[in-house]
């Protein structure tokens, strides 16, 4: 995409962590991104659009700072802790990414489009986790716990992202690693 299109993505960004979706119009990102109206509806068709490329903005940066933490070479136990870490999303440089997936899970309850992609997503967060935990724990009836994980995981993103005093940072990575080690534990 052009420089134009990832600077009003960035803004939808801005926007939706600092106003809300209901905060989030044609007229700000314009103003914000410094490009016209008719470049912002180009590109975004409605507010449904903006949310899904902020989405994927958030989801790619997320992915690409997952990459920087991963090593290939790492025991599964370990990978699977260092993702359950990263999806709870209790560093302050993912607020983004949390406030961004509760604004779209919240549009997912009324919008069915938004809710397929929410669930195929998650659908493939959710096997990715499965196989994690069945590489590191083949004794762990592995559908269960990723669901159950995934779960956690959810919860404790929206609780830091909405409750930081309630759910610091540190807490939340104590919670994720206690949990994952006490699965995988089962496993043994």
């Amino acid at each position: 995409m052009s420089q134009q299109y990832d600077r009003m993505v960035d803004v939808v960004l801005s926007v939706l962590v600092s106003d809300g979706f209901e905060g989030v119009s044609v007229r700000k990102v314009a103003a914000r991104a410094n490009v016209s109206i008719g470049a912002v509806q180009h590109h975004f068709p409605t507010k449904d659009a903006m949310l899904q490329a902020a989405m994927d903005t958030a989801a790619r940066r997320f992915r690409q700072r997952l990459a920087e933490r991963m090593d290939p070479t790492m025991p599964a136990a370990e990978q699977l802790e260092t993702v359950a870490v990263a999806l709870a999303c209790a560093d302050p440089a993912e607020r983004e990414t949390a406030v961004t997936w509760l604004l779209r899970l919240a549009r997912a309850a009324v919008n069915e489009q938004v809710a397929e992609r929410h669930r195929s997503e998650w659908r493939a967060l959710e096997a990715l986790l499965r196989d994690l935990i069945a590489a590191a724990a083949p004794a762990v009836h592995a559908d269960d716990a990723a669901a159950e994980l995934l779960a956690l995981l959810d919860g404790l993103a929206g609780s830091a992202a909405v409750e930081p005093d309630r759910i610091s940072p540190d807490r939340a990575e104590r919670l994720v690693r206690g949990h994952v080690r006490r699965l995988l534990d089962r496993g043994r």
